[in-house]
C-alpha cells in the first residue's frame, strides 16, 4: 500500500510540474514574443505614419511652390527688366564719377546739409553692411536647425523612455514567475530525497540521482560583453527547464523502481494460503505422522476443515496443477525473482498449467488427498531452487 501510494503520488507531481513548467516556459516566451512583436509592430506604424503625412505635406508643399514660383517667376522677369535698366543707368553715373554728394533735407526744408562722399567709401559701407546681414540670416538658419533637432531627440527620449519601462516591467513579470519555478522545483528536489532516504530504508535499489549543473548554485561575472536583463532572465529560464528535465528524469527513475518494487513485493509469496491460521507441522525436522521416527518436513501443514479456501500467496504462473504423487492434488506457482510455491493435499484445483494467477487469488479447496492424515494444506516455498521456511515470510 506504501509503495502504490507514495507512486500515485509522484506520478501526480511529476504531471503537474510538467505542466506547471511548460505552461510557464509556454508564457515566458509568449510574453517575450509578444512584446517584442508589439515594439516592432508599434515602430513599424509610426514610421508609416510619418512617411505618408511627409508624402502629403510635400505633395500639397509642391503644389503651393509652384504655385508660387509661377507668380514669383512674373513678377521677377518685370522687375528684373526694371531692375537691369536701373543698373545700367545707375553703373554710368558710377563709372562717370569719383565721388557723390548727399543732400540732407529737413521736412521744413530749411538748414539743407550735404556731405561729399568717395565712391571707394560707398563701395566698402555697401560690402560691410551686406556681409552683416549674411551673418545674421546664418546665425538665425543655424538656430532654427538646432531647435528642430532638439525637439526630434526630446521625443526619441521619450519614447525610448516608455519602451524601457514596458521592458522592465516584463522583465519583472518573468523574474517573479522564474523565482515561483524555482522555489517548485527545490521543493519538489527535497521530496525526492525524502522520498528516496524512506525507500533506501525499506531495502530499494535507487538508481543514482541525476544533479543539474544549474541547480548547485554557481555563477558570476561574464568577462565578455555585459548582457542584457532579458538575456539574463532568458538564461534562468534556459537552466529553468534544464532542471526540470533532471528533476523529471529522477521521478521517473524513482516510478520505474517503485513498480519494480511493487511488481516484487506482489510476488514474493507473504500472503498466508489459507482462511485459517493453526500450524500443525512446521518447517525442518519433525516426527514422522507416518510410521514414527524423525523426517525433513519441506513445509508447513495448515490445518482446515475440508472444502476451505486457498489462495495464491503471490503473484505468478501455475506452472503445475495435476495430481502428484504423495502431495495428492497438487499446485505449483512460479513467482519470478527465484520464488516458487506449492500447494498440496488439495480437494479441488481451479487453475490450470499456465494461467496467470494474483496474490490472494483462489486456486484450490482444502483437502485430504495423497498422504494425509486428515484435512489440512502442505504449503511449501523455494528460493532458488532450495526450500525455505514459509513462516518467515509471513
Amino acid at each position: 500500500m506504501f509503495f502504490d501510494t507514495l507512486k500515485t503520488y509522484l506520478q501526480e507531481c511529476s504531471q503537474k510540474m510538467t505542466v506547471k513548467i511548460q505552461e510557464t516556459s509556454k508564457a515566458m516566451q509568449e510574453k517575450a514574443t509578444l512584446t517584442a512583436a508589439a515594439l516592432r509592430v508599434k515602430s513599424k506604424l509610426l514610421m508609416g505614419k510619418a512617411k505618408i503625412q511627409l508624402c502629403r505635406l510635400l505633395y500639397a508643399l509642391n503644389v503651393k511652390l509652384q504655385e508660387i514660383l509661377l507668380k514669383i517667376k512674373h513678377v521677377v522677369d518685370y522687375q528684373w527688366q526694371r531692375l537691369v535698366g536701373k543698373y545700367q543707368q545707375f553703373k554710368q553715373i558710377w563709372d562717370a564719377n569719383h565721388s557723390f554728394t548727399f543732400f540732407f533735407v529737413p521736412a521744413n526744408g530749411q538748414n539743407v546739409a550735404k556731405t561729399h562722399i568717395k565712391r571707394s567709401q560707398i563701395k566698402w559701407a555697401f560690402n560691410t553692411t551686406l556681409a552683416l546681414v549674411v551673418l545674421l540670416v546664418g546665425s538665425f538658419t543655424y538656430m532654427a536647425h538646432v531647435t528642430i533637432q532638439s525637439k526630434a531627440q526630446q521625443k526619441e527620449l521619450a519614447e525610448y523612455k516608455q519602451t524601457k519601462a514596458e521592458q522592465e516591467r516584463t522583465i519583472k513579470q518573468l523574474r517573479a514567475m522564474a523565482e515561483k519555478n524555482q522555489k517548485q522545483l527545490a521543493a519538489l528536489s527535497k521530496l525526492e530525497d525524502q522520498v528516496r532516504d524512506h525507500m533506501a530504508k525499506n531495502g530499494a535499489q535507487l538508481p543514482p540521482k541525476k544533479e543539474d549543473e544549474t541547480s548547485m548554485g554557481q555563477g558570476g561575472p561574464i568577462s565578455s560583453n555585459a548582457p542584457t536583463q532579458m538575456m539574463v532572465v532568458y538564461e534562468q529560464e534556459q537552466n529553468i527547464q534544464s532542471r526540470a528535465k533532471a528533476t523529471q528524469t529522477n521521478l521517473k527513475n524513482l516510478l520505474d523502481v517503485i513498480e519494480f518494487e511493487n511488481e516484487r513485493k506482489d510476488a514474493i509469496p507473504s500472503f498466508w494460503p489459507t482462511s485459517d491460521t493453526y500450524v500443525t507441522s512446521s518447517f525442518g525436522g519433525r516426527r514422522n505422522p507416518f510410521g514414527g521416527g524423525r523426517d525433513w518436513h519441506p513445509g508447513i501443514d495448515i490445518a482446515g476443515d475440508y472444502g476451505d479456501p486457498v489462495y495464491a500467496s503471490g503473484n505468478g504462473e501455475v506452472t503445475m496443477a495435476e495430481w502428484y504423487s504423495g502431495y495428492g492434488n497438487y499446485i505449483k506457482i512460479e513467482h519470478g525473482y527465484g520464488y516458487e510455491t506449492a500447494y498440496g493435499h488439495l480437494s479441488r484445483i481451479l487453475v490450470r498449467p499456465g494461467q496467470q494467477v494474483k496474490k490472494g487469488q483462489l486456486i484450490g479447496r482444502v483437502g485430504s488427498t495423497g498422504y494425509s492424515t486428515g484435512p489440512h494444506l502442505h504449503f511449501e516455498v523455494m528460493l532458488n531452487g532450495e526450500q525455505v521456511n514459509p513462516s518467515k515470510l509471513m
